[in-house]
């Protein structure tokens, strides 16, 4: 698969579960602390419910360790990459007018983003917080976030990335790392595939 969902975020004001139950303890806290200079038996009241709420927020700390934050935006159209163009939104960009591209894809569904002691609710990430920057050759660049399902979703684009690479569209280093490519084995590995792919276009060349 060479598609991903492409992910355009929500500029309306989102009250996440870390939000709302911070306002809700420090509000009964204060309440708790008025009411006990006035009202002792009615501060006892607030004190206790500010208890109460102090585990509730560590019920759902530990219950945000299964759950995965909501998308805060909209999932539509598709970033494709293709051997020869980049499309985003049905809108085809050749690689000929492209100078480079740089990738970041460290996000995806389910893994965990949320570890401090502080945060209160779900910690697991819904795979949004990847982009794509295109850096044209006679105009602005462009910049699209996109959904990544699975950490290695790229590795099914192997072959097309070091079409780039070859093209001199995406830097050696950046490339290695979006494919995960680390081990001084896996980067012999990947030079072969690389050499391969090279000396196959090469042939083709020839041929033509």
């Amino acid at each position: 698969m060479n598609k991903f969902a492409i992910f355009k975020k929500t500029k309306k004001i989102y009250w996440s579960t870390n939000k709302i139950y911070y306002c809700t303890l420090f509000s009964l806290l204060g309440l708790g602390y008025v009411s006990e200079k006035i009202f002792k038996p009615i501060g006892l009241i607030f004190q206790w419910s500010a208890l109460v709420s102090m585990f509730i927020g560590i019920f759902y700390k530990f219950k945000g360790f299964t759950e995965i934050e909501p998308v805060r935006g909209t999932l539509g159209g598709n970033l494709i990459f293709e051997k020869d163009s980049i499309i985003i939104d049905d809108i085809h960009y050749s690689l000929d007018e492209i100078n480079k591209i740089k990738i970041s894809n460290d996000d995806y569904i389910g893994k965990l983003i949320y570890t401090s002691k502080g945060h209160i609710g779900p910690a697991l990430s819904n795979g949004t917080n990847n982009y794509l920057i295109i850096f044209f050759k006679s105009k602005e660049p462009i910049k699209v976030f996109f959904e990544l399902i699975n950490s290695n979703d790229f590795q099914k684009i192997k072959p097309i990335l070091i079409e780039y690479y070859l093209k001199k569209k995406i830097d050696f280093d950046e490339m290695t790392y979006v494919l995960g490519e680390k081990s001084r084995s896996d980067l012999q590995e990947f030079k072969k595939d690389i050499e391969k792919i090279r000396d196959s276009n090469n042939l083709s060349k020839s041929e033509s």
